[in-house]
């Protein structure tokens, strides 16, 4: 009994000593920078003609309850899709998404993407809503089902998201140019001055979304 109570108090002392390791240094936002690096500086892009948005800027449960529209910190996206289609004219979006909760509510992510272009009068006859997916694998699959050819089509998601991806385009044959977005790890701070900002709900949020990211690559390479 000595013995398992022993091992039992071992795995609290690991566990916590982690835990204070990732609250007070930033883990999370080093292993964000490994996931964004590839994408800081911006491949040229030229002549675009399909602008594929993967979603994930939508707050489905403030919007539902507000009765606005509540976008989170990944709206880049969707502001980004704006931008790439006012430079490239005869371009069109392709905004991707659905609902992956278990329990769904009467709100969708394409619900709250339709509304955003409404509200700011962009012609919504250039955007196309593709639903029903719950997530990355599923969102590339449908658009790999349009069968794109040779057109230039680039992928606008967060930057620390793009790395899975583009990984699961790949694998389905599917040639995308990135258009990353919504950087987490970018800083030209020092590491001592960046503690004057301190925050453990920012070091375990980084790691958090690292981890998650993480644990989404490891599903894509076993599941595909």
């Amino acid at each position: 009994m000595k013995s398992n109570n022993r091992f039992v108090l071992n795995i609290i002392k690991i566990n916590l000593t982690i835990f204070i390791l990732i609250s007070i240094f930033p883990i999370g936002k080093f292993g964000l920078k490994y996931l964004e690096n590839d994408f800081l500086k911006q491949v040229p892009i030229s002549n675009i003609k399909n602008i594929v948005v993967l979603a994930g800027s939508e707050d489905l449960v403030s919007t539902l309850l507000t009765e606005k529209l509540n976008l989170n910190e990944n709206s880049e996206r969707l502001i980004s899709s704006i931008y790439l289609a006012n430079e490239f004219e005869n371009s069109k979006i392709f905004y991707v998404g659905g609902n992956g909760h278990i329990i769904k509510n009467n709100l969708s992510e394409l619900t709250v993407a339709k509304e955003f272009y409404r509200n700011i009068n962009f012609n919504l006859e250039r955007v196309m809503f593709i639903g029903n997916t719950r997530n990355t694998i599923e969102n590339l699959r449908e658009i790999k089902k349009l069968n794109f050819s040779n057109e230039n089509t680039i992928l606008i998601t967060s930057a620390f998201h793009m790395k899975r991806s583009l990984m699961i385009a790949k694998k389905l044959k599917l040639k995308l140019f990135p258009y990353a977005v919504d950087f987490r790890s970018v800083s030209n701070q020092s590491f001592i001055n960046s503690y004057q900002r301190f925050s453990i709900s920012s070091n375990l949020g980084s790691f958090d979304l690292f981890i998650r990211e993480i644990i989404g690559i490891i599903a894509f390479k076993i599941l595909m």
